[in-house]
């Protein structure tokens, strides 16, 4: 697999969004991972490397991964469509395209470097301007709903409440919050989606009451630099875990070329990669997830038609939504889809039509055990 070294960068939306090679290195996961749940085409790769390794039909629609896996439906009025899968279906077409030109020689100066015409750079150009545009207009549409959602979500406490600690709303509103979170964390990665959102919610509301009730708002100021440091700290997280997931993949096809590998040692490879892929993609997603949260919370409360206290009203509803949020747990670890332990077999026609020839057919994202 190529390198992944600017995966991570690419992960948080609000930075280098036209990094031309980040496409590819949500290709490189999503085919890992879908290689390595398949027990056929992990045997492909292993003997004749990733080209070999495609399953009949091509890979599985990577928004189909995400919707399926991350959330579901019921999250999308909180979060909305996952950008990442689009971009790795983009990327999964691009790559598609550039094998059928694999015969076409290329030119290349004494680094190595491949050489463009004037007129192919132009219409390279050209096409990641448009991407790029297009890219900026989803999020932006994506962000006016969510705020939407948000707002009317928020007004049932700020448009009750007769001040920000009136103790019968407040009470209402956190346990309406808590209903809601308990149905939620039910659906595909629920509990750690709820725990991201909360986080963000949390965060920003108590980024905004902080600005305006402290001298010279210094206290936002503190909020935003701990926000910053969480963003970080992030990203170089899903780094580090595309990087391991690299690295076990080539330990694989290395060991198995060498004829050295035991069955066991192989599958426990194979487990501890599929791990890796899994984590990477929802660690992808979720920075993705909270930047765009961050955008929504923000407009929702320095919305300038609103009066100050009304803000403030919608500040402390949000900080009680996160709380709630952020506050379910799992209820049996055992039961529930963990980030380190467990991995989704994804599907394809493909390899549904050799599961059924091999007579071991299951359903579309079933957990393998």
């Amino acid at each position: 697999m190529p390198t992944t070294g600017r995966l991570a960068i690419k992960f948080h939306p609000d930075k280098n969004r036209d990094d031309p090679n980040a496409e590819e290195r949500f290709k490189e996961i999503a085919i890992a991972y879908q290689t390595l749940s398949d027990p056929t085409l992990r045997k492909k790769y292993n003997e004749f490397g990733s080209k070999e390794s495609a399953p009949e039909g091509g890979f599985v629609d990577p928004e189909e991964v995400f919707g399926a896996i991350f959330g579901g439906e019921r999250f999308v009025p909180i979060i909305g469509h996952i950008s990442l899968a689009k971009d790795m279906k983009a990327a999964l077409q691009e790559a598609e395209e550039g094998e059928d030109e694999e015969g076409k020689p290329v030119l290349r100066d004494a680094k190595g470097r491949e050489i463009v015409s004037p007129e192919e750079k132009s219409k390279r150009e050209e096409k990641a301007r448009k991407v790029a545009a297009e890219k900026a207009a989803a999020r932006a549409e994506r962000v006016q709903e969510l705020v939407g959602n948000l707002e009317r979500k928020l007004g049932i406490f700020a448009e009750s409440a007769s001040s920000p600690t009136d103790p019968d709303v407040t009470q209402s509103y956190r346990t309406i919050c808590s209903l809601d979170a308990e149905e939620l964390k039910k659906e595909s990665y629920g509990v750690e989606l709820l725990q991201a959102i909360g986080f963000v919610y949390v965060s920003r509301a108590k980024q905004f009451l902080a600005s305006n009730q402290t001298l010279f708002g210094v206290g936002g100021w503190l909020h935003n630099v701990q926000g910053k440091y969480h963003v970080f700290s992030e990203t170089v997280s899903t780094l580090r875990s595309a990087i391991e997931l690299k690295n076990v993949f080539e330990q694989i096809q290395a060991a198995e070329r060498a004829g050295n590998l035991s069955p066991e040692e192989k599958k426990k490879l194979e487990e501890q990669a599929a791990e890796k892929g899994l984590q990477a993609l929802f660690k992808g997603t979720k920075l993705e997830v909270e930047s765009v949260l961050r955008e929504t919370c923000d407009r929702v409360l320095e919305d300038p038609s609103l009066s100050r206290s009304k803000a403030q009203l919608r500040a402390v509803a949000l900080q009680i939504l996160g709380e709630a949020y952020m506050a379910v747990k799992k209820e049996d670890e055992q039961e529930i889809t963990n980030v380190e332990s467990e991995y989704v077999k994804v599907e394809t026609k493909g390899s549904r039509q050799r599961d059924s020839q091999r007579g071991a057919y299951s359903p579309a994202f079933q957990r393998d055990s």
